[in-house]
């Protein structure tokens, strides 16, 4: 009679540090910023956010929702790559991070792939503008002036599966390709990271990951009709760099009764006939404000140009594509 060998059964590494001495055991956790964490976490509402926009299943060990809690903690404080977060997450005290010692042993890199799946294919737009709105609430931040950059992710390698838009989970990925690179690397591909801020605390409440050919210019309007949408109203300052300074984005802002600050490109001519005047040293300026040095050992006086000719013939420029003077400040980059 034939007898099946009984599998042996995989030994489960420890939870926490486990220590021995004279017959006696002690175990110790990590705890570290997690209860100031999981306090911030339960304030934003985060966990809540993803259940409503997240696909729950019963049958996992762990919701899909706690996983991602996991993953923020500790990208958070440590940004252990996917297949060290199970190791991670043993050395710290299981209610920290609202788990019990069986959901932290199963915890694993599959159960952590198929969570981001999860997330990946949720109305993230939706949830990220639901979860911005509570905070801003909950937190008293202010939206008056919001301040909006980009810069380059760049990658090595070929990733010639992204060089195409793939529809998964019915969305289309991102196309990892050449642009304009921040990093000075032309040779590398790259993705494009658009980010806003508020002046209150810079605190994010926007972000986007574009195509690597995206140009910045092309990220404006969206962004702020977004913004528009946040904050129900288009009263707040946006500000930006010169990319934000075209004819299509500044029209389509002014238009809304927007307002924006923006950098005035070198390429205008406005900026090349004020750069002569400036060299024959016929621009009168008035005084606007005295700035301190973060040392606090020196100060700087902001003026602003009071001659009529400049001012006069900037608003001529723009005045049949701006509604107000009232809604735009341009910034001449004299230091460039």
């Amino acid at each position: 009679m034939k007898r099946n060998k009984r599998q042996p059964q995989k030994r489960q590494a420890p939870l926490g540090s486990v220590s021995r001495s004279e017959g006696r055991t002690l175990t110790s956790y990590t705890v570290g910023a997690l209860p100031i964490l999981d306090r911030i976490i339960r304030r934003a509402r985060i966990e809540e956010f993803l259940r409503e926009f997240m696909r729950e299943d019963d049958r996992c060990t762990i919701a899909p929702s706690r996983t991602v809690i996991v993953l923020l903690k500790n990208y958070l404080t440590s940004r252990e790559p996917i297949y060290g977060v199970s190791d991670w997450a043993r050395k710290h005290a299981p209610e920290q991070l609202d788990l019990c010692e069986q959901e932290v042993q199963s915890l694993n890199d599959d159960r952590v792939g198929r969570c981001l799946d999860r997330l990946f294919e949720a109305d993230q737009p939706s949830m990220v503008l639901a979860a911005t709105v509570h905070v801003v609430k909950e937190f008293g931040i202010s939206l008056d002036e919001l301040h909006n950059d980009s810069t380059t992710v760049t990658f090595s390698g070929e990733y010639k599966d992204a060089s195409t838009p793939l529809e998964v989970f019915g969305k289309l990925t991102r196309v990892i390709t050449w642009g304009h690179n921040k990093d000075h690397r032309p040779d590398l591909k790259q993705l494009l990271y658009t980010l806003t801020v508020t002046r209150d605390g810079a605190v994010p409440v926007n972000f986007n990951v574009g195509n690597g050919n995206l140009t910045d210019d092309q990220t404006h309007r969206d962004t702020w009709d977004l913004m528009c949408v946040l904050i129900d109203d288009v009263n707040f300052l946006y500000v930006a760099d010169s990319k934000l300074a075209t004819k299509e984005n500044m029209a389509h802002i002014d238009g809304r009764g927007g307002r924006f600050v923006t950098i005035l490109p070198r390429t205008r001519k406005e900026d090349k006939e004020f750069r002569e005047r400036l060299a024959r040293d016929e621009v009168v300026w008035m005084p606007l404000c005295l700035r301190t040095t973060s040392d606090g050992q020196h100060e700087d006086q902001v003026s602003i140009t009071a001659d009529e000719e400049v001012t006069d013939r900037l608003e001529g420029q723009l005045s049949s594509l701006l509604r107000s003077e009232l809604n735009v400040f341009l910034i001449l980059d004299l230091e460039g």
